[in-house]
C-alpha cells in the first residue's frame, strides 16, 4: 500500500511518554534509606558529642557524654 502513498491509520511513529521504571523506584528507595541512616547517625552523634553537638569533636582526655551524670 505504501507504493501508492496510502498509509494505515495509526501506523506512524509511536511516541511513548517517559514512565518510571524499576531502577527509578530503587533509586527513590535508596535515597529514603540514606536519609533515615543520616538521621540515625545525627541522633547518635548528638548523644556522644560534647554539649549535644553532633559536629563537634571531643577533647583528648576530657570526654563528656550527654547522658552521663556529673561527678
Amino acid at each position: 500500500m505504501s507504493q501508492f502513498g496510502m498509509q494505515m491509520p495509526g501506523g506512524g511513529p509511536q511516541i511513548r511518554k517517559p514512565q518510571p521504571d524499576v531502577y527509578t523506584g530503587l533509586m527513590l528507595f535508596s535515597l529514603i534509606a540514606l536519609g533515615a541512616a543520616l538521621a540515625f547517625v545525627w541522633i547518635a552523634g548528638q548523644k556522644v558529642g560534647p554539649d549535644g553537638n553532633a559536629m563537634a569533636l571531643q577533647e583528648r582526655g576530657n570526654i563528656k557524654l550527654a547522658d552521663m551524670p556529673k561527678p
